[in-house]
């Protein structure tokens, strides 16, 4: 039996619902797919970073970024100085408290990849791999990004 194309687009949004799901089973107040936490991650990975500069890579509005930066800064996670060459640019940079909310984040995430591929076998997840590509590029190809 051959499924169609309706039946292919439901089952992948049921697992996409279930997934949603899983994410809720985070602890209060985490939700690593949040503007905070991807702004934490892309933090992580450098010293330090213009705010004008992380905006740009995160595609948001400068007043957006200002408050989730005000929110992680209360939380100690980030501190943010005026630029000594220009003093109108703000220069980000992660506290050892975020790298460590990082790592617990990454940990938790880790945890729920393992649950979301662990009933796949090795060529299960292969196949899966190379049809989700091919699926991602299709869309890419059309100008589709995100």
């Amino acid at each position: 039996m051959n499924p169609t194309d309706q039946e292919l687009t439901e089952l992948f949004y049921q697992v996409v619902r279930q997934l949603n799901q899983l994410a809720k089973s985070f602890p209060q107040n985490v939700n690593p797919f949040s503007g905070q936490y991807k702004c934490l991650f892309l933090l992580d990975g450098v010293d330090f970073i213009s705010q004008k500069a992380l905006a740009a890579i995160l595609e948001i509005r400068s007043p957006s970024l200002s408050e989730l930066v005000s929110k992680l800064e209360k939380k100690g996670y980030i501190t943010r100085r005026l630029s000594e060459k220009d003093k109108r640019t703000y220069i980000l940079s992660i506290t050892s408290e975020g790298k460590e909310e990082v790592r617990r984040v990454r940990s938790l995430r880790l945890k729920e990849h393992h649950e979301l591929t662990d009933p796949l076998s090795g060529d299960d997840k292969q196949q899966l791999y190379q049809i989700l590509t091919k699926i991602k590029d299709y869309y890419e190809q059309r100008g589709i990004t995100k």
